[in-house]
């Protein structure tokens, strides 16, 4: 995984993790797009993501109405809402992993051949390369659990047992 496309729900639970400065370590280039942007304004989550905007940390996809045509028209995106639309096509053109925790938006990928991953995922990799230890990714997941993440409980139960276990 060399680039990844963020939705604004993975923005939201790696920060609300504390987790976004983890992910940064894997050294993965990362990007959104400007409709994510404007989604994650309205939440107190902001200024993390202003800051890395900013520094060009998180790198933003802005669509014209050309482009907006064409996110529109992608055929998987049709049932989906525009902001995920845009990360899903944006995902598509780059070659790039898509980054979400919906379920809605992991099935059209799928269906489009885009690689997923998701929150779990995410920790998993961060352990795997050693950025977090499991007594970490036990905490992170349980404030983000805590704080209305949407993750499948039954995975998040498997995880935490395990990681408990071998620590």
């Amino acid at each position: 995984m060399k680039i990844a496309v963020k939705d604004a729900c993975v923005l939201i639970d790696l920060i609300n993790g504390g987790l976004i400065g983890a992910w940064f370590k894997l050294g993965i280039e990362t990007w959104t797009t400007d409709l994510v942007i404007r989604q994650v304004r309205k939440e107190s989550q902001w200024p993390v993501v202003e800051a890395l905007q900013a520094t060009g940390v998180i790198k933003v996809k802005s669509f014209d109405d050309a482009e907006l045509k064409k996110v529109r028209d992608f055929q998987y995106a049709a049932s989906l809402g525009i902001e995920d639309q845009s990360v899903l096509f944006l995902a598509n053109e780059l070659k790039a992993v898509l980054l979400t925790s919906d379920k809605k938006l992991r099935a059209q990928a799928s269906a489009a051949k885009v690689r997923v991953m998701g929150i779990l995922g995410i920790l998993d990799e961060l352990l795997a390369q050693s950025i977090i230890t499991q007594q970490a990714a036990v905490e992170k997941l349980q404030a983000m659990m805590e704080q209305g993440a949407f993750l499948p409980s039954g995975e998040c139960q498997k995880r935490l047992e395990l990681w408990l276990r071998s620590q």
